[in-house]
Protein backbone atom coordinates (compact mmCIF):
# COMPACT_ATOMS: atom_id res chain seq x y z
CA UNK A 1 0.00 0.00 0.00
CA UNK A 2 2.78 2.39 0.96
CA UNK A 3 4.69 1.60 -2.27
CA UNK A 4 1.56 2.26 -4.35
CA UNK A 5 1.07 5.63 -2.63
CA UNK A 6 4.69 6.59 -3.30
CA UNK A 7 4.35 5.68 -6.98
CA UNK A 8 1.05 7.54 -7.29
CA UNK A 9 2.38 10.79 -5.81
CA UNK A 10 5.61 10.62 -7.81
CA UNK A 11 3.69 10.23 -11.07
CA UNK A 12 0.82 12.63 -10.48
CA UNK A 13 2.04 15.13 -7.83
CA UNK A 14 5.66 15.91 -8.56
CA UNK A 15 4.99 19.55 -7.63
CA UNK A 16 4.00 18.40 -4.12
CA UNK A 17 7.22 16.48 -3.60
CA UNK A 18 9.20 19.37 -5.01
CA UNK A 19 7.55 21.77 -2.54
CA UNK A 20 8.20 19.43 0.36
CA UNK A 21 11.84 19.12 -0.66
CA UNK A 22 12.23 22.92 -0.73
CA UNK A 23 10.63 23.24 2.73
CA UNK A 24 12.93 20.56 4.14
CA UNK A 25 16.05 22.19 2.67
CA UNK A 26 15.11 25.71 3.86
CA UNK A 27 14.27 24.44 7.34
CA UNK A 28 17.58 22.57 7.50
CA UNK A 29 19.56 25.62 6.46
CA UNK A 30 17.83 27.90 8.91
CA UNK A 31 18.21 25.58 11.87
CA UNK A 32 21.92 24.80 11.59
CA UNK A 33 25.00 26.91 11.97
CA UNK A 34 26.14 29.21 14.72
CA UNK A 35 23.08 31.43 14.91
CA UNK A 36 19.79 29.68 14.11
CA UNK A 37 17.12 32.19 13.11
CA UNK A 38 14.53 30.07 14.92
CA UNK A 39 16.21 29.53 18.27
CA UNK A 40 19.42 31.63 18.13
CA UNK A 41 21.64 28.67 18.95
CA UNK A 42 21.99 25.98 16.30
CA UNK A 43 24.78 23.56 17.06
CA UNK A 44 26.40 26.20 19.24
CA UNK A 45 23.33 26.76 21.38
CA UNK A 46 24.27 27.36 25.00
CA UNK A 47 23.54 24.48 27.34
CA UNK A 48 20.60 25.12 29.61
CA UNK A 49 21.21 25.04 33.37
CA UNK A 50 17.93 24.17 35.02
CA UNK A 51 17.65 25.12 38.67
CA UNK A 52 14.25 24.76 40.38
CA UNK A 53 12.36 25.84 37.27
CA UNK A 54 14.81 28.56 36.20
CA UNK A 55 17.44 28.42 33.46
CA UNK A 56 20.55 30.03 34.94
CA UNK A 57 22.10 30.27 31.47
CA UNK A 58 19.22 32.49 30.37
CA UNK A 59 19.71 36.22 30.81
CA UNK A 60 15.92 36.68 31.02
CA UNK A 61 15.61 34.19 33.88
CA UNK A 62 18.59 35.74 35.66
CA UNK A 63 16.96 39.18 35.43
CA UNK A 64 13.68 37.80 36.78
CA UNK A 65 15.46 36.18 39.72
CA UNK A 66 17.35 39.34 40.63
CA UNK A 67 14.34 41.66 40.17
CA UNK A 68 12.14 39.56 42.47
CA UNK A 69 15.00 39.41 44.98
CA UNK A 70 15.43 43.18 44.80
CA UNK A 71 11.75 43.81 45.51
CA UNK A 72 11.74 41.20 48.29
CA UNK A 73 14.70 42.92 49.94
CA UNK A 74 12.62 46.13 50.18
CA UNK A 75 9.92 44.15 52.00
CA UNK A 76 12.41 42.67 54.48
CA UNK A 77 14.71 45.45 55.70
CA UNK A 78 15.59 43.34 58.75
CA UNK A 79 17.59 41.02 56.44
CA UNK A 80 19.85 43.95 55.45
CA UNK A 81 20.39 42.62 51.92
CA UNK A 82 23.04 44.72 50.17
CA UNK A 83 23.02 45.21 46.40
CA UNK A 84 26.09 43.00 46.00
CA UNK A 85 24.20 40.21 47.82
CA UNK A 86 21.11 40.26 45.57
CA UNK A 87 22.27 37.41 43.34
CA UNK A 88 22.93 35.12 46.32
CA UNK A 89 19.58 36.08 47.82
CA UNK A 90 17.90 35.42 44.45
CA UNK A 91 19.31 31.87 44.33
CA UNK A 92 18.18 31.20 47.91
CA UNK A 93 14.67 32.37 47.03
CA UNK A 94 14.64 30.08 43.99
CA UNK A 95 15.74 27.17 46.19
CA UNK A 96 13.07 27.92 48.80
CA UNK A 97 10.31 28.14 46.18
CA UNK A 98 11.46 24.85 44.67
CA UNK A 99 11.35 23.24 48.13
CA UNK A 100 7.91 24.74 48.70
CA UNK A 101 6.71 22.91 45.58
CA UNK A 102 8.29 19.66 46.77
CA UNK A 103 6.79 20.02 50.26
CA UNK A 104 3.37 20.85 48.83
CA UNK A 105 3.13 24.26 50.48
CA UNK A 106 0.13 25.94 48.83
CA UNK A 107 -0.14 29.54 47.73
CA UNK A 108 -1.61 31.75 50.45
CA UNK A 109 -5.30 32.57 50.56
CA UNK A 110 -6.45 36.15 51.02
CA UNK A 111 -6.55 35.90 54.84
CA UNK A 112 -3.17 34.15 55.02
CA UNK A 113 -1.59 36.78 52.79
CA UNK A 114 -3.16 39.59 54.81
CA UNK A 115 -1.78 38.23 58.10
CA UNK A 116 1.65 37.71 56.53
CA UNK A 117 1.68 41.20 55.07
CA UNK A 118 0.84 42.73 58.47
CA UNK A 119 3.75 40.85 60.06
CA UNK A 120 6.41 42.33 57.75
CA UNK A 121 8.89 44.74 59.30
CA UNK A 122 8.65 47.06 56.28
CA UNK A 123 5.02 47.84 57.10
CA UNK A 124 5.36 48.37 60.85
CA UNK A 125 5.38 51.57 62.86
CA UNK A 126 8.90 51.71 64.40
CA UNK A 127 7.54 53.21 67.63
CA UNK A 128 4.70 50.75 68.28
CA UNK A 129 6.09 47.79 66.28
CA UNK A 130 2.57 47.26 64.92
CA UNK A 131 1.24 47.22 61.37
CA UNK A 132 0.90 50.74 59.97
CA UNK A 133 -1.46 51.35 57.02
CA UNK A 134 0.44 54.57 56.34
CA UNK A 135 3.78 52.77 56.12
CA UNK A 136 2.19 50.15 53.87
CA UNK A 137 0.68 52.72 51.51
CA UNK A 138 3.87 54.78 51.43
CA UNK A 139 6.09 51.83 50.47
CA UNK A 140 3.61 50.44 47.94
CA UNK A 141 3.30 53.86 46.29
CA UNK A 142 7.10 54.18 46.16
CA UNK A 143 7.46 50.73 44.58
CA UNK A 144 4.69 51.19 42.04
CA UNK A 145 5.79 54.73 41.24
CA UNK A 146 9.41 53.74 40.64
CA UNK A 147 8.59 52.26 37.25
CA UNK A 148 11.05 49.41 37.89
CA UNK A 149 8.45 46.71 38.41
CA UNK A 150 5.46 45.78 36.22
CA UNK A 151 1.91 45.82 37.53
CA UNK A 152 1.13 42.84 39.75
CA UNK A 153 4.82 42.20 40.51
CA UNK A 154 4.46 43.20 44.16
CA UNK A 155 1.60 40.78 44.76
CA UNK A 156 3.55 37.95 43.13
CA UNK A 157 6.62 38.59 45.31
CA UNK A 158 4.49 38.76 48.47
CA UNK A 159 2.94 35.39 47.66
CA UNK A 160 6.39 33.94 47.00
CA UNK A 161 7.76 35.36 50.26
CA UNK A 162 4.84 33.83 52.17
CA UNK A 163 5.78 30.37 50.87
CA UNK A 164 9.50 31.03 51.48
CA UNK A 165 8.64 31.94 55.09
CA UNK A 166 6.90 28.56 55.49
CA UNK A 167 9.98 26.78 54.12
CA UNK A 168 12.24 28.65 56.52
CA UNK A 169 10.06 27.58 59.43
CA UNK A 170 10.08 23.98 58.22
CA UNK A 171 13.88 24.01 57.94
CA UNK A 172 14.48 25.75 61.26
CA UNK A 173 13.15 22.92 63.44
CA UNK A 174 13.67 22.71 67.20
CA UNK A 175 17.02 23.95 68.43
CA UNK A 176 18.36 23.60 71.97
CA UNK A 177 20.05 26.57 73.62
CA UNK A 178 22.52 25.83 76.42
CA UNK A 179 21.43 27.56 79.67
CA UNK A 180 24.85 29.02 80.44
CA UNK A 181 25.05 30.54 76.92
CA UNK A 182 21.68 32.19 77.47
CA UNK A 183 22.74 33.61 80.85
CA UNK A 184 25.93 35.03 79.34
CA UNK A 185 24.08 36.57 76.41
CA UNK A 186 21.42 38.06 78.73
CA UNK A 187 24.12 39.49 81.01
CA UNK A 188 25.93 40.98 78.00
CA UNK A 189 22.73 42.73 76.92
CA UNK A 190 22.55 44.50 80.32
CA UNK A 191 26.26 45.14 80.93
CA UNK A 192 27.32 48.81 81.25
CA UNK A 193 30.41 49.88 79.34
CA UNK A 194 32.61 52.98 79.44
CA UNK A 195 35.22 52.94 76.69
CA UNK A 196 37.89 55.40 75.50
CA UNK A 197 39.53 55.20 72.09
CA UNK A 198 42.96 56.31 70.87
CA UNK A 199 43.92 56.63 67.21
CA UNK A 200 47.26 56.43 65.40
CA UNK A 201 47.24 58.08 61.98
CA UNK A 202 48.29 55.81 59.12
CA UNK A 203 48.69 58.65 56.64
CA UNK A 204 51.28 60.50 58.72
CA UNK A 205 53.17 57.32 59.65
CA UNK A 206 56.41 57.48 57.64
CA UNK A 207 58.83 54.69 58.56
CA UNK A 208 62.12 54.08 56.82
CA UNK A 209 61.69 51.24 54.33
CA UNK A 210 64.55 49.21 52.87
CA UNK A 211 64.18 49.47 49.09
CA UNK A 212 67.42 47.66 48.23
CA UNK A 213 67.47 45.42 45.17
CA UNK A 214 67.90 42.18 47.19
CA UNK A 215 64.84 43.02 49.32
CA UNK A 216 62.74 43.88 46.27
CA UNK A 217 63.77 40.78 44.33
CA UNK A 218 63.07 38.56 47.32
CA UNK A 219 59.57 40.08 47.63
CA UNK A 220 59.07 39.49 43.89
CA UNK A 221 60.05 35.81 44.19
CA UNK A 222 57.85 35.28 47.25
CA UNK A 223 54.75 36.69 45.51
CA UNK A 224 54.73 35.24 41.99
CA UNK A 225 50.91 35.20 41.71
CA UNK A 226 50.86 39.00 42.01
CA UNK A 227 52.99 39.57 38.94
CA UNK A 228 52.07 36.76 36.58
CA UNK A 229 50.73 38.26 33.36
CA UNK A 230 47.45 36.42 32.79
CA UNK A 231 46.23 34.83 29.60
CA UNK A 232 44.77 37.55 27.38
CA UNK A 233 42.55 37.57 24.32
CA UNK A 234 42.77 39.97 21.39
CA UNK A 235 39.54 40.30 19.40
CA UNK A 236 38.04 42.54 16.75
CA UNK A 237 34.46 43.79 16.92
CA UNK A 238 32.59 43.58 13.62
CA UNK A 239 29.93 46.26 13.88
CA UNK A 240 26.78 46.11 11.78
CA UNK A 241 25.52 49.68 12.00
CA UNK A 242 22.09 50.76 10.88
CA UNK A 243 23.54 53.83 9.17
CA UNK A 244 25.22 51.55 6.63
CA UNK A 245 21.90 50.11 5.49
CA UNK A 246 19.60 53.16 5.42
CA UNK A 247 19.72 53.25 1.61
CA UNK A 248 18.38 49.68 1.48
CA UNK A 249 15.24 50.61 3.46
CA UNK A 250 12.16 51.12 1.30
CA UNK A 251 10.01 54.21 1.71
CA UNK A 252 7.31 53.75 4.37
CA UNK A 253 3.65 53.43 3.42
CA UNK A 254 1.28 56.07 4.72
CA UNK A 255 -0.16 53.59 7.20
CA UNK A 256 3.26 52.66 8.57
CA UNK A 257 4.21 56.33 8.91
CA UNK A 258 1.00 57.26 10.71
CA UNK A 259 1.28 54.31 13.09
CA UNK A 260 4.91 55.14 13.92
CA UNK A 261 4.11 58.82 14.48
CA UNK A 262 1.16 57.97 16.75
CA UNK A 263 3.30 55.67 18.89
CA UNK A 264 6.29 58.05 19.10
CA UNK A 265 4.73 61.49 18.90
CA UNK A 266 6.69 62.65 21.96
CA UNK A 267 9.93 62.41 19.94
CA UNK A 268 8.79 65.17 17.63
CA UNK A 269 7.40 67.65 20.13
CA UNK A 270 9.27 71.00 20.27
CA UNK A 271 11.34 71.37 23.42
CA UNK A 272 11.81 74.46 25.54
CA UNK A 273 9.38 76.46 23.42
CA UNK A 274 8.45 78.61 26.42
CA UNK A 275 4.74 78.29 25.70
CA UNK A 276 2.44 77.06 28.47
CA UNK A 277 0.17 75.20 26.04
CA UNK A 278 2.13 74.62 22.83
CA UNK A 279 0.04 73.65 19.79
CA UNK A 280 -0.25 69.96 18.95
CA UNK A 281 2.29 68.79 16.39
CA UNK A 282 0.77 67.14 13.31
CA UNK A 283 2.39 64.56 11.07
CA UNK A 284 2.34 67.05 8.19
CA UNK A 285 4.46 69.46 10.25
CA UNK A 286 7.31 67.01 10.84
CA UNK A 287 6.85 64.51 8.05
CA UNK A 288 10.49 64.55 6.89
CA UNK A 289 11.77 64.01 10.44
CA UNK A 290 9.34 61.12 11.00
CA UNK A 291 10.37 59.45 7.74
CA UNK A 292 14.05 59.80 8.64
CA UNK A 293 13.53 58.39 12.15
CA UNK A 294 11.38 55.52 10.83
CA UNK A 295 14.13 54.63 8.35
CA UNK A 296 16.75 54.70 11.08
CA UNK A 297 14.72 52.23 13.13
CA UNK A 298 14.22 49.94 10.13
CA UNK A 299 17.92 50.20 9.28
CA UNK A 300 18.87 49.05 12.81
CA UNK A 301 16.61 46.01 12.41
CA UNK A 302 18.11 45.34 9.00
CA UNK A 303 21.59 45.55 10.55
CA UNK A 304 20.64 42.79 12.98
CA UNK A 305 19.43 40.60 10.09
CA UNK A 306 22.62 41.32 8.17
CA UNK A 307 24.70 40.16 11.14
CA UNK A 308 22.76 36.87 11.19
CA UNK A 309 23.33 36.37 7.47
CA UNK A 310 27.03 37.16 7.87
CA UNK A 311 27.39 34.70 10.75
CA UNK A 312 25.61 31.95 8.80
CA UNK A 313 27.93 32.51 5.83
CA UNK A 314 31.03 32.23 8.04
CA UNK A 315 29.72 28.99 9.51
CA UNK A 316 28.30 27.24 6.44
CA UNK A 317 31.12 28.16 4.07
CA UNK A 318 33.86 27.53 6.68
CA UNK A 319 35.32 30.94 5.89
CA UNK A 320 38.84 31.30 7.31
CA UNK A 321 39.79 34.48 9.14
CA UNK A 322 41.58 37.02 6.91
CA UNK A 323 41.02 34.85 3.86
CA UNK A 324 39.97 36.58 0.60
CA UNK A 325 36.44 35.24 1.19
CA UNK A 326 36.39 36.76 4.67
CA UNK A 327 37.59 40.15 3.45
CA UNK A 328 35.05 40.09 0.66
CA UNK A 329 32.22 39.36 3.11
CA UNK A 330 33.31 42.20 5.37
CA UNK A 331 33.23 44.57 2.43
CA UNK A 332 29.96 43.25 0.99
CA UNK A 333 28.15 43.60 4.33
CA UNK A 334 29.56 47.12 5.01
CA UNK A 335 31.06 45.94 8.30
CA UNK A 336 33.02 48.34 10.52
CA UNK A 337 35.99 46.60 12.20
CA UNK A 338 37.17 47.85 15.60
CA UNK A 339 40.21 46.27 17.29
CA UNK A 340 39.70 45.81 21.04
CA UNK A 341 42.65 45.92 23.50
CA UNK A 342 43.75 42.56 24.97
CA UNK A 343 41.77 41.49 28.05
CA UNK A 344 41.89 38.65 30.56
CA UNK A 345 39.26 36.39 32.06
CA UNK A 346 39.57 38.03 35.48
CA UNK A 347 39.33 41.64 34.34
CA UNK A 348 36.24 42.25 32.17
CA UNK A 349 36.82 45.03 29.69
CA UNK A 350 34.55 48.07 29.46
CA UNK A 351 34.36 49.36 25.90
CA UNK A 352 31.59 50.91 23.78
CA UNK A 353 32.51 48.55 20.94
CA UNK A 354 30.92 45.49 22.63
CA UNK A 355 29.28 44.52 25.90
CA UNK A 356 31.36 42.98 28.69
CA UNK A 357 29.12 39.91 28.56
CA UNK A 358 29.82 39.35 24.85
CA UNK A 359 33.56 39.86 25.40
CA UNK A 360 33.60 37.30 28.20
CA UNK A 361 31.67 34.82 26.06
CA UNK A 362 34.61 34.72 23.63
CA UNK A 363 36.63 32.77 26.20
CA UNK A 364 34.43 29.77 25.38
CA UNK A 365 36.07 29.72 21.93
CA UNK A 366 39.55 30.78 23.05
CA UNK A 367 41.03 27.31 22.45
CA UNK A 368 38.58 26.19 19.77
CA UNK A 369 40.39 26.00 16.41
CA UNK A 370 37.15 25.48 14.47
CA UNK A 371 35.30 28.52 15.84
CA UNK A 372 36.81 31.98 15.89
CA UNK A 373 33.66 34.17 16.08
CA UNK A 374 31.12 34.88 18.78
CA UNK A 375 27.37 34.77 18.91
CA UNK A 376 25.64 37.95 17.80
CA UNK A 377 25.39 40.73 20.36
CA UNK A 378 23.00 43.62 20.43
CA UNK A 379 24.24 47.18 19.96
CA UNK A 380 22.40 50.51 20.27
CA UNK A 381 22.79 51.12 16.54
CA UNK A 382 22.50 47.54 15.25
CA UNK A 383 24.47 44.42 16.09
CA UNK A 384 28.02 43.30 16.77
CA UNK A 385 30.02 40.12 16.21
CA UNK A 386 33.44 39.37 17.70
CA UNK A 387 36.26 37.51 15.95
CA UNK A 388 39.27 36.10 17.78
CA UNK A 389 42.65 37.40 16.67
CA UNK A 390 45.22 36.18 19.15
CA UNK A 391 45.34 34.23 22.41
CA UNK A 392 48.33 35.28 24.49
CA UNK A 393 49.34 32.63 27.01
CA UNK A 394 49.98 33.50 30.64
CA UNK A 395 53.61 34.12 31.51
CA UNK A 396 55.84 35.12 34.40
CA UNK A 397 57.63 38.41 33.62
CA UNK A 398 61.21 39.21 34.48
CA UNK A 399 61.76 41.31 37.59
CA UNK A 400 62.97 44.24 35.47
CA UNK A 401 59.63 44.33 33.59
CA UNK A 402 57.58 44.91 36.72
CA UNK A 403 60.11 46.56 39.01
CA UNK A 404 58.08 49.77 39.49
CA UNK A 405 54.99 47.78 40.48
CA UNK A 406 57.06 45.66 42.88
CA UNK A 407 58.45 48.81 44.52
CA UNK A 408 54.94 50.18 45.14
CA UNK A 409 53.62 46.86 46.44
CA UNK A 410 56.62 46.29 48.67
CA UNK A 411 56.50 49.84 50.04
CA UNK A 412 52.78 49.42 50.84
CA UNK A 413 53.19 45.99 52.47
CA UNK A 414 56.20 47.06 54.53
CA UNK A 415 54.47 50.22 55.77
CA UNK A 416 51.48 48.17 56.89
CA UNK A 417 53.73 45.61 58.63
CA UNK A 418 55.74 48.29 60.41
CA UNK A 419 52.53 50.10 61.34
CA UNK A 420 51.27 46.94 63.06
CA UNK A 421 54.60 46.60 64.87
CA UNK A 422 54.39 50.22 66.01
CA UNK A 423 50.90 49.56 67.34
CA UNK A 424 52.08 46.59 69.37
CA UNK A 425 54.92 48.69 70.86
CA UNK A 426 52.57 51.56 71.79
CA UNK A 427 50.06 49.22 73.43
CA UNK A 428 52.74 47.62 75.54
CA UNK A 429 54.18 51.02 76.56
CA UNK A 430 50.80 52.50 77.52
CA UNK A 431 49.74 49.40 79.48
CA UNK A 432 53.00 49.49 81.47
CA UNK A 433 52.43 53.13 82.61
CA UNK A 434 48.70 52.92 83.54
CA UNK A 435 49.48 52.44 87.21
CA UNK A 436 50.90 55.98 87.37
CA UNK A 437 48.75 57.86 84.84
CA UNK A 438 45.44 57.72 82.99
CA UNK A 439 45.01 56.13 79.59
CA UNK A 440 44.07 59.47 78.06
CA UNK A 441 47.15 61.29 79.36
CA UNK A 442 49.56 58.52 78.37
CA UNK A 443 48.07 58.12 74.89
CA UNK A 444 48.18 61.87 74.22
CA UNK A 445 51.79 62.03 75.39
CA UNK A 446 52.64 59.47 72.69
CA UNK A 447 51.01 61.54 69.96
CA UNK A 448 47.75 59.57 69.74
CA UNK A 449 44.39 61.23 69.15
CA UNK A 450 42.07 60.37 72.06
CA UNK A 451 38.30 60.00 71.54
CA UNK A 452 35.96 59.65 74.53
CA UNK A 453 32.86 57.53 73.85
CA UNK A 454 29.56 58.02 75.68
CA UNK A 455 28.82 55.18 78.15
CA UNK A 456 26.36 52.60 76.80
CA UNK A 457 24.53 49.41 77.76
CA UNK A 458 24.61 46.00 76.08
CA UNK A 459 24.80 45.88 72.32
CA UNK A 460 23.57 49.46 71.84
CA UNK A 461 26.91 50.30 70.32
CA UNK A 462 27.83 53.90 69.58
CA UNK A 463 28.93 54.53 65.98
CA UNK A 464 32.57 54.79 67.04
CA UNK A 465 32.64 51.06 67.92
CA UNK A 466 30.86 49.77 64.82
CA UNK A 467 33.94 49.80 62.64
CA UNK A 468 36.01 46.82 61.53
CA UNK A 469 36.50 44.31 64.37
CA UNK A 470 36.87 46.92 67.09
CA UNK A 471 33.97 45.75 69.24
CA UNK A 472 35.07 42.13 68.89
CA UNK A 473 38.41 43.13 70.39
CA UNK A 474 36.76 45.21 73.11
CA UNK A 475 33.68 43.37 74.32
CA UNK A 476 35.32 40.74 76.50
CA UNK A 477 38.05 42.92 78.04
CA UNK A 478 38.02 43.70 81.75
CA UNK A 479 38.29 47.21 83.15
CA UNK A 480 41.82 48.59 82.79
CA UNK A 481 42.70 46.58 79.68
CA UNK A 482 43.75 47.85 76.24
CA UNK A 483 42.80 46.12 73.01
CA UNK A 484 45.29 45.29 70.25
CA UNK A 485 45.39 47.99 67.59
CA UNK A 486 42.65 47.52 64.97
CA UNK A 487 43.81 48.83 61.58
CA UNK A 488 41.28 50.66 59.46
CA UNK A 489 41.86 52.48 56.18
CA UNK A 490 43.47 55.65 57.48
CA UNK A 491 44.31 54.88 61.10
CA UNK A 492 44.86 52.29 63.79
CA UNK A 493 42.61 52.32 66.87
CA UNK A 494 43.09 51.14 70.46
CA UNK A 495 40.14 50.76 72.81
CA UNK A 496 40.52 51.06 76.57
CA UNK A 497 37.94 49.69 79.01
CA UNK A 498 37.48 52.43 81.60
CA UNK A 499 34.56 50.72 83.37
CA UNK A 500 32.56 47.52 82.96
CA UNK A 501 29.68 46.54 85.23
CA UNK A 502 28.12 43.12 84.72
CA UNK A 503 24.74 42.77 86.50
CA UNK A 504 23.59 39.84 88.64
CA UNK A 505 21.10 37.70 86.71
CA UNK A 506 17.84 36.41 88.21
CA UNK A 507 16.96 33.39 86.07
CA UNK A 508 13.43 33.37 87.53
CA UNK A 509 12.56 36.90 86.45
CA UNK A 510 9.95 37.66 83.80
CA UNK A 511 12.56 39.61 81.81
CA UNK A 512 14.84 36.58 81.66
CA UNK A 513 12.05 34.22 80.55
CA UNK A 514 11.00 36.70 77.83
CA UNK A 515 14.60 36.93 76.66
CA UNK A 516 14.82 33.13 76.39
CA UNK A 517 11.68 33.10 74.25
CA UNK A 518 12.92 35.86 71.91
CA UNK A 519 16.38 34.30 71.60
CA UNK A 520 14.92 30.92 70.76
CA UNK A 521 12.70 32.37 68.04
CA UNK A 522 15.60 34.34 66.54
CA UNK A 523 17.91 31.32 66.62
CA UNK A 524 15.25 29.15 65.00
CA UNK A 525 14.82 31.62 62.13
CA UNK A 526 18.56 31.94 61.69
CA UNK A 527 18.91 28.14 61.52
CA UNK A 528 16.25 28.11 58.79
CA UNK A 529 18.30 30.55 56.71
CA UNK A 530 21.53 28.62 57.41
CA UNK A 531 20.04 25.33 56.24
CA UNK A 532 18.54 27.01 53.18
CA UNK A 533 21.99 28.41 52.38
CA UNK A 534 23.51 24.90 52.67
CA UNK A 535 20.91 23.45 50.30
CA UNK A 536 21.45 26.30 47.83
CA UNK A 537 25.25 25.99 47.86
CA UNK A 538 25.06 22.22 47.38
CA UNK A 539 22.52 22.53 44.56
CA UNK A 540 24.48 25.18 42.69
CA UNK A 541 27.77 23.32 43.12
CA UNK A 542 26.21 20.15 41.69
CA UNK A 543 24.67 22.10 38.80
CA UNK A 544 27.90 23.87 37.82
CA UNK A 545 30.00 20.69 38.23
CA UNK A 546 27.67 18.82 35.87
CA UNK A 547 27.99 21.65 33.31
CA UNK A 548 31.75 21.32 33.02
Amino acid sequence: MITWLQTFFLKHNKWLFGSLLIVIIVTFVLTIGPQSIFDGGGTQKRKTMRYYGYDLSSEADQQTLVRTAELSSYLHPELQIRRDQLTDYAYMRATALGLADQLGIPRPGRDDLSRFLESLEAFKNPETNEFSPEAYRSLVDAIEGSGRFPQGFLGMVLREDYRIYQVRNALSGPDYILPFETRIAFADSLTEYDVTLAHLSYDTFSPEIDLSEPALEQFFRQNPARYEIPETLLVTALQFKGAAYVDEVAEPTEGELEAYFAANKYLFQPRDSGEENPPEVLLSDVREDVVAEWKRVQARRLAAKKSEQFSVRLWQDSVALESPEYKSLVEDFSVVSVDIPPYSRELPLQTPAASAQLLQSMWVYANNPSRYFSDIGQAPDGAVLLVKRTLNEARMPEFSEVRETVVEDYRREEKRRLFAEKGAELRQAIQADLADTSFKERAESMGLEVEEVDPFIGNNLPPELRVASLWEQTQYMDAGEISPMVIQQDRGTFSYMERKEVPEIDTNSAEYREYISMRGAALSQSMGWARLREITDTGLATLFDSDR
